[in-house]
């Protein structure tokens, strides 16, 4: 390895890593804050948050970061004239431009497992730990204000002593903000069902009123409340932007399999109807309905289809920032850091995100194939190949 290899190396290393770090801290306070509020998370829950939301942060930060460092050290050796020189020295400029290729690359790869895990691992330790906190977060407030209310529920109590909720009065309304839901008891308590998504209320001595016309009395009842009605957290993601890379081949391949079974079972349906005369239950309105699971079901398939390449391309982002931003930054020739970033940025916010937009759009409504969404990355490759052979030229 020659010396300005290493020195370029090392430069580019260097300010990756420092603008890295302060940017990741920056993204991760930023989450911890977000969901904090969202949630009302207790200190030490937000705390038990930092771990899950790092790859999340990580996978935000690293793109933008690259590029940041490209455009630095590249502008500053082409503004001291360094660039001059190695090409007085024989040296083509592409060859200071390949380690920042080859870092932006191993980078990329890195991106694409941060999302992966993200996914797989940081969303479920965030709806855990959401969890474990929601019934703390409650007897916290509860003990403090002796009420609360978030969502569709409202909680006023005497006092609570240890887990137990002295006279408490519980309500919980419908979308519509009509009562659906009314306690009231001596004591009661509550506790998280994890898997069955639900806040149970575990009543004493009470009653019951299910809206205007229903009211019952209970010595020892547990009634449960969707998580939904105190928290966003509802559970585990179940579209395919919250599943792993490893499990989309499965899922995509058991789609595929239900929406063929939806669509026989509909057409036998359709073909008996016709052939007995069955007017009335062709004009069925559930017809509406099995139209409707259907498209859901084909949309479904196309974007199991399109988010492996949407999590690759934008892995590889990293990679298409450099192949633009170095050989730009060797053309603008300057010295000031953010000017120098806000131009070499200003094509890629031109070009890339637009594109990404409109490829990732249409391959999940299944217009287009799902490779579309490699669009912005192919024209960031060309743009930025261009402007090598500028600069190896010139």
């Amino acid at each position: 390895m020659s010396r300005i290899t290493r020195y370029v190396i090392f430069e580019l290393l260097k300010t990756f890593l420092l603008t890295l770090s302060a940017m990741t801290l920056m993204m991760v306070l930023v989450f911890l804050i977000q969901e904090g509020v969202r949630e009302k998370l207790s200190v030490t829950a937000i705390l038990e948050l930092i771990p899950y939301v790092i790859p999340t942060s990580l996978s935000f930060a690293i793109p933008g970061t690259v590029l940041f460092a490209a455009s630095i050290v590249y502008g500053r050796m082409s503004a001291k004239n360094e660039i001059v020189a190695i090409k007085a020295m024989g040296i083509p400029p592409s060859r200071i431009i390949v380690p920042g290729l080859a870092i932006a690359f191993l980078l990329s790869l890195c991106t694409v497992y941060l999302n992966d895990v993200a996914v797989s691992w940081g969303r479920q330790g965030i709806y855990r730990v959401v969890l474990q906190s929601s019934a703390q977060t409650i007897y916290g407030m509860l003990n403090a204000q002796g009420s609360f209310s978030k969502g569709n529920v409202y909680i006023d109590v005497d006092e609570v002593d240890g887990q137990n909720l002295i006279n408490p009065y519980i309500v919980r309304k419908d979308k519509d903000e009509t009562t659906s839901l009314q306690i009231r008891a001596e004591m009661a308590r509550i506790k998280v069902d994890p898997k069955l998504n639900q806040l149970i209320f575990q009543v004493q001595n009470g009653h019951v009123d299910y809206g205007e016309d229903i009211t019952l009395e209970i010595d020892r009842e547990d009634i449960p409340v969707p998580l939904g009605d105190v928290t966003k957290k509802t559970g585990p993601d179940p579209t395919p932007s919250g599943l792993p890379l490893r499990a989309m081949p499965r899922e995509l391949k058991l789609q595929i399999a239900k929406v063929d079974q939806d669509q026989k079972l509909a057409a036998v349906r359709a073909a008996g109807q016709m052939l007995s005369g069955n007017l009335v239950g062709i004009s069925d309105p559930n017809w509406n309905f099995t139209a409707d699971n259907l498209e859901k079901g084909i949309k479904r398939v196309h974007r199991l289809k399109t988010e492996p390449w949407r999590r690759w391309a934008n892995g590889f982002s990293c990679l298409c920032f450099v192949i633009v931003g170095a050989p730009l930054a060797i053309r603008l020739k300057r010295f000031d850091f953010w000017t120098n970033f806000a131009l070499v940025f200003i094509p890629i916010l031109i070009a890339y995100y637009p594109l990404l937009m409109f490829g990732v759009s249409q391959a999940k409504s299944g217009a287009l194939p799902p490779w579309i969404v490699w669009l912005g990355n192919s024209v960031m490759l060309l743009y930025g190949l261009w402007l090598m052979y500028r600069i190896e030229k010139s």
